[in-house]
């Protein structure tokens, strides 16, 4: 059943229960109450599209029927379901003004014409107030539901703009870990073919192609795990995270790219370091051989690990000629370290030896 078929049978049923109300009480109705009646009944259908324009139909009418001493008691219904539509669209105020102003004038018309006594008069005032009752819960109702769905579509924003940014974190960590990896592996392939070029050992030669094959399969599989959480979103690597266990193997592949290379471990870790702090202290170590390696070329890296009370220092240090040092201005490689320090709530220092070369230096809490 359409709302418009709808409309019209609750109109036709107002009209005939008034209809029917009047031949009890006051006998068949005439022609002139039956036309009032239907101006009275008829502005229910328009109530949604105009309120306001039907209910000052329908309150005109009702007033002019009152004014011929015809019963209102019939109508009442049909006129309160169009004050309803009045207070459930307008302010507040103004429906409830509207409202009152029509029981007021109501109710001297009434006790003018004697159709009502004052007991009747206070009745009449109880369906308007029943009428706006009804309407504020319904804008209550209304309220909440508006409320509800606000709060949801901000949730969904919130939500929408929290995996943005973790999208963006995991973007800026993939690009550290290419930059980690790739900078790494491709400083070790450039190092050991320089060399290759100028020997003549076969044997030699064969051992520097086996370092380049290594490193060039590093950096493979870091392209391929970056690509793979690009595209996928998440991919497991065929290998585990980095850890310091791993320290040996970067200091022998570095020797064997020409870097003199040696490491320290001091002290006893309390607590355990966890894997996200070891693959920390990895990267740093391994970015700062990376840089020694392009800024000074076969010269003394030291690299110390120290274990304090809670905490873990890791310096990084080269004896490379003052002049031979980076310049302060961090570059990427820097900022990586300097994030990844930050990350656990640590703290990165990079700069310039004042005898000349360069160290690193991170603490790094256990």
């Amino acid at each position: 059943m359409t709302r418009r078929w709808a409309e019209a049978l609750l109109v036709l049923g107002l009209f005939l229960a008034a209809v029917l109300a009047f031949s009890v009480e006051e006998g068949p109705p005439s022609m002139l109450a039956l036309v009032l009646t239907a101006v009275v009944v008829a502005p229910v259908a328009a109530r949604r599209r105009w309120p306001v324009a039907a209910f000052a139909v329908s309150f005109a009418a009702l007033v002019i029927h009152i004014g011929f001493g015809y019963p209102h008691a019939p109508l009442l219904p049909a006129l309160i379901v169009v004050l309803y539509a009045v207070l459930a669209s307008t302010p507040r105020v103004t429906g409830i003004a509207i409202a009152i102003a029509s029981g007021g004038v109501l109710s001297a018309v009434a006790l003018a014409s004697g159709v009502l006594g004052p007991v009747e008069v206070l009745t009449s005032f109880g369906w308007i107030g029943l009428a706006i009752a009804a309407a504020e819960m319904v804008k209550a109702r209304r309220f909440a539901a508006d409320a509800a769905e606000d709060r949801a579509q901000r949730a969904e924003q919130l939500a929408e703009e929290e995996a943005a940014r973790r999208a963006a974190e995991e973007r800026v960590v993939i690009a550290r870990e290419l930059h980690d990896v790739l900078a790494h592996s491709i400083t070790v392939i450039g190092a050991q073919a320089a060399v290759a070029r100028h020997l003549d050992e076969p044997e030699s030669t064969t051992a520097a192609i086996a370092v380049i094959d290594d490193a060039a399969r590093d950096a493979m599989e870091g392209l391929r795990i970056a690509i793979g959480v690009l595209r996928n979103g998440e991919v497991e690597p065929l290998a585990p995270a980095p850890t310091l266990e791993d320290l040996e193997t970067l200091v022998d592949r570095a020797g064997v790219a020409g870097q003199q290379v040696t490491a320290t471990v001091s002290g006893r870790p309390d607590p355990k370091p966890s894997p996200v702090l070891e693959l920390c202290a990895f990267r740093i170590v391994q970015e700062s051989l990376t840089n020694a390696a392009k800024h000074a070329p076969n010269r003394h890296v030291a690299v110390d690990i120290a274990y304090l009370p809670r905490l873990m220092r890791v310096r990084v240090t080269n004896d490379g000629h003052a002049e031979a040092a980076p310049s302060i201005r961090p570059g990427h490689g820097i900022n990586g370290m300097t994030e990844r320090a930050r990350a656990i709530g640590g703290t990165l220092s990079a700069g310039p030896r004042a005898g000349g070369g360069f160290e690193v230096q991170a603490e790094l809490p256990l």
